[in-house]
């Protein structure tokens, strides 16, 4: 029992840091849109995604680590991997401000401290 809660433990963690992943994919999102184009022509369309480098990266950051979280699925309850993703909007929101200017405001911060209150009671109601 202590041996599969141990487990269960590194699997929240290892996809709570991946959120962190998940949020800089978010940033190159946000970095490519300002390159993107919408084109009508699926070809056209393509081409110009293919070389958008900040796009690419976005896209790179949000696939890779689809395989360690199909793994924390697998290990862990859904009830509880699921909303731990919800950290990358915490991490977005102070990478927003790090590396785009956004800013933070008391709303914003009550809406991170209430995710991250969210996430830890959830953790908590699975020991």
């Amino acid at each position: 029992m202590a041996q599969g809660m141990v487990r269960e433990t590194v699997v929240l963690g290892v996809v709570a840091a991946f959120t962190v992943v998940a949020a800089f994919g978010a940033l190159f999102f946000k970095k490519g849109s300002a390159q993107f184009a919408l084109s009508l022509n699926p070809f056209k369309l393509a081409v110009s995604m293919l070389r958008n480098t900040n796009l690419m990266i976005g896209v790179f950051l949000y696939a890779a680590p689809t395989p360690i979280y199909l793994w924390a699925l697998k290990n862990a309850p859904l009830s509880i991997v699921y909303p731990i993703n919800s950290l990358a909007y915490v991490w977005v929101s102070l990478l927003s401000v790090k590396f785009l200017g956004e800013k933070m405001n008391k709303y914003k911060l009550i809406g991170v401290a209430c995710i991250v209150l969210g996430v830890s009671l959830l953790a908590y109601s699975n020991v």
